[in-house]
């Protein structure tokens, strides 16, 4: 006996740590495919939302039909083998496969999205999905063990997808692109493929003695299998919930680049790791299984509601919560590089400090809870074996299910709970959703509740602690007055939170999309700018604006008399009913007849429109380290604008990185012209810019607008100043930026920044001014040209 328990643990030890890695591909994969898809499908919650599900719904499908064919197979270990090698080989050639079905099916409708994510994604989640019930199958022999086992094997995988995660999100991505990165989880997956088929040989089977297995009958006699299977999908459900949750109020706190979601699902799949280990070997200790599990589940309402509490009062008594002091700061990883004589150096004490100060509200918000939650599905999982044999059967189905109540929570939260009843009420709702396991488990002993005081007590705590959680409406008002020191108004949908802050004179001054300040009042001439720049070298007639924000750009355009239509694709579709309610020079807009308000993302907008044409097209997404920052500016991005402009159409973006961007700008617009104030104009043609006819439009806008501009903009919108600003054309960004890189959909360099020195370097005009700009003012006589030139230089 001593023997034959030496030799299983050493093979257990052996299938935990490829399974570790094989968890770590998992991960990859799916930051990699999410991206990916949502080039061609959207960044809209819905797509985000239809494609995770289908993610998910793979794993469910396989969990399911690998627990049945669990019973069937004499080298379970072999096949587990065999499964993650056919999984490496998909992960090879998923790149160009999902490019080749985005091309061919991008700006499809919603229900097709899910429908080809699902077709895309069957088989490799399929292959994922099978892995857990055939090794557990294959190390599970006693059911008085088999909590230890599956907490083990779920734990280690979940390990692994956690350090995937945050290996994929922080170092591979941007050091080698989504290509590059799939590649990795090919070599760790075919790797972990060939180890387990070859170990698989001198492991023989059964792998323990016959004659020590244990048929014991589960100490669970209260609970059947379909109640089991019905927790379990309430589980996914709750346990989904409270993750959205998490990831919106992050959001806000810790902003959205691209490291956000990544460091947020690393540390909740830490706690899971972790809780699935260490639950699941209380469960085989436990003398009431069935209790454990509920007041477990009860227990993730009462820690996630604490956090909760926590928040909400710092923001009433000013105690200190990590991130608020720092709010109004974009909160992102700071590259860990410090400048020691003009050469950026890499330091290990910058980057810890750094990573420490980003993540501490991530572990104050998601860590308690989630390793709570980590216990569910092992405790389920060893509720219902009660025999050796149906071990891989029963946690197939019972995945399956928990995959189910994850993937119906997204859908039923993200389009219904959180529009109709906000954070604060989903955050309730869920709570209450964690007293039906109690329930279920006292129907059956109702005349213990009264005489079992810690479950009363457990009960009566999470109940309690609801009344003292702020209501509908209350949580994110509360927070932005907090930490801006002015009054707000929010809004909730599906997508974000969108806020509108005043100051002591009830004016708008700030418009803030999650946490992110997206726009401010009055207008400045900061977008009106490119606009007057743009309409001089197009005079257009139609236009197509890429983000509402907050509605200064779409004004501008909407005061030129000629333009006959104005096309905004604004991703969250309540936005405009903010602002119509709340700024006033944004109403002429949405009661003009020639603009259409389209709630879409921009790039699915335009493959969805493949024959429409445009003479502006405005760009004016957040930062440039924000996330899905690259979608709109990458190469293959500018290839769909040029194909979408008129034959004198132009594109005007907005630059607050000055390098990588114009430079890949200058791949494809055969002509560019880069300003001082984080303008680019790019065309097929030759850039002309119609002096008289911007004259017109700066005074009409200016006319128009008087009573809503701050003080001293008519001056920064004078086009001979907005000429002056002129700091080099295409071939000058070619020249100067040769070392740049250049942004790709598969290599988005500058929003996976972290590893990488900050570029810092001066941009000088070197050619002749009056040569490269001066003869493509129209109608600009001598005075004029003089004017011009003078204003230049006088800049330093």
């Amino acid at each position: 006996m001593p023997a034959t328990k030496s030799k299983i643990s050493a093979q257990l030890a052996l299938f935990a740590a490829l399974f570790l890695f094989s968890g770590a591909a998992g991960l990859i994969y799916e930051i990699i495919w999410e991206r990916l898809l949502e080039l061609y499908f959207g960044v809209t919650m819905t797509s985000i939302t239809l494609i995770v599900s289908a993610y998910m719904a793979g794993l469910g499908l396989g969990s399911l039909f690998g627990g049945r064919l669990t019973q069937k197979l004499k080298t379970p270990l072999l096949i587990y083998g065999l499964l993650e090698i056919g999984i490496g080989v998909f992960g090879l050639i998923s790149p160009i496969l999902l490019n080749w079905i985005g091309r061919s099916t991008a700006g499809s409708p919603y229900w097709l999205v899910f429908i080809l994510s699902f077709a895309f994604l069957l088989a490799p989640t399929f292959l994922m999905g099978m892995t857990l019930p055939l090794l557990s199958q294959a190390f599970i022999n006693r059911v008085e063990t088999s909590g230890q086992i599956v907490g083990l094997l779920y734990g280690i995988n979940t390990l692994g997808a956690a350090f995937g995660c945050l290996l994929a999100g922080y170092v591979l991505i941007g050091k080698f692109g989504f290509d590059g990165a799939s590649l990795v989880a090919v070599i760790f997956n075919v790797g972990v493929g060939l180890i387990a088929a070859l170990a698989s040989r001198w492991i023989s089977f059964p792998i323990s003695n016959p004659s020590t297995q244990s048929t014991t009958k589960n100490a669970s006699t209260y609970w059947t299998y379909r109640q089991i299977l019905f927790t379990s999908f309430l589980v996914g459900f709750i346990g989904l919930g409270f993750e959205m949750l998490w990831i919106r109020i992050l959001h806000i706190i810790n902003k959205n680049t691209s490291y956000g979601f990544a460091s947020i699902l690393f540390v909740f799949l830490i706690g899971l790791a972790i809780g699935g280990y260490y639950w699941g070997r209380r469960a085989d200790l436990a003398p009431d299984i069935e209790k454990l599990f509920w007041q477990l589940e009860v227990s993730v309402g009462i820690i996630a509601s604490l956090v909760l509490l926590y928040l909400w009062i710092s923001l009433n008594s000013h105690i200190y919560f990590p991130g608020l002091s720092d709010f109004s700061f974009m909160q992102k990883p700071a590259p860990p590089f410090v400048a020691v004589n003009d050469v950026f150096v890499f330091s290990r004490r910058q980057m810890l400090i750094s990573l420490f100060n980003y993540f501490l509200p991530i572990l104050v918000i998601v860590l308690p809870a989630s390793f709570i939650m980590g216990g569910g599905l092992p405790i389920l999982d060893r509720i219902a074996i009660n025999s050796p044999e149906v071990a891989g059967r029963k946690i197939g189905d019972i995945h399956l299910a928990n995959i189910i109540g994850s993937v119906f929570g997204s859908l039923v939260i993200s389009f219904w709970m959180l529009p109709n009843l906000g954070t604060e009420w989903t955050h309730k709702a869920l709570v209450l959703l964690g007293l039906t396991f109690p329930v279920f488990y006292f129907m059956r002993k109702s005349n213990r509740f009264f005489r079992d005081p810690v479950s009363v007590a457990v009960i009566l705590t999470a109940a309690a602690l609801l009344l003292f959680l702020p209501n509908k409406g209350q949580l994110y008002p509360r927070l932005f007055e907090t930490v801006t020191g002015n009054k707000a108004v929010t809004l909730e949908s599906s997508d974000s939170v969108v806020t509108l802050t005043f100051d002591s004179t009830a004016k708008p001054n700030w418009l803030w999309i999650g946490g992110e300040t997206n726009s401010f009042y009055p207008p400045d001439g900061t977008y009106e700018s490119r606009g007057i720049l743009c309409a001089g070298a197009s005079q257009p007639k139609r236009v197509l604006i890429i983000g509402m924000g907050g509605g200064v750009a779409s004004r501008f355009f909407q005061t030129i008399p000629d333009i006959q239509e104005i096309v905004i694709v604004e991703l969250m579709a309540d936005l405009g009913d903010l602002l119509y309610d709340n700024v006033e020079l944004t109403k002429p807009v949405f009661d003009d007849p020639r603009v259409r308000y389209i709630a879409d993302d921009g790039r699915r907008y335009l493959y969805a429109h493949p024959n429409d044409k445009f003479d502006v097209i405005f760009a004016d997404p957040l930062r440039w380290y924000s996330s899905g920052h690259n979608n709109l500016y990458s190469l293959e991005a500018m290839q769909l604008y040029q194909a979408h402009l008129t034959e004198t159409g132009v594109f005007c973006a907005y630059v607050d990185q000055l390098h990588a961007l114009p430079f890949t700008i200058a791949q494809v617009f055969p002509e560019v012209d880069q300003f001082a104030f984080r303008a680019v104009i790019a065309s097929n043609q030759k850039i002309q810019y119609n002096l008289p006819y911007m004259e017109s439009i700066e005074q009409n806008y200016a006319a128009e607008m008087s009573a809503f501009l701050k003080p001293g903009t008519e001056k920064k919108l004078s086009p001979k100043y907005l000429l002056s600003e002129f700091l080099r054309d295409r071939a000058q960004i070619i020249t100067d930026e040769k070392k740049s890189p250049i942004l790709s959909d598969l290599k988005p360099e500058l929003e996976y920044y972290f590893l990488k020195p900050p570029i810092k370097k001066a941009i000088w005009l070197k050619g002749d001014f009056r040569t490269i700009l001066i003869p493509r003012i129209q109608t600009c006589d001598q005075i004029c040209q003089q004017e011009i030139f003078d204003l230049t230089s006088k800049k330093p």
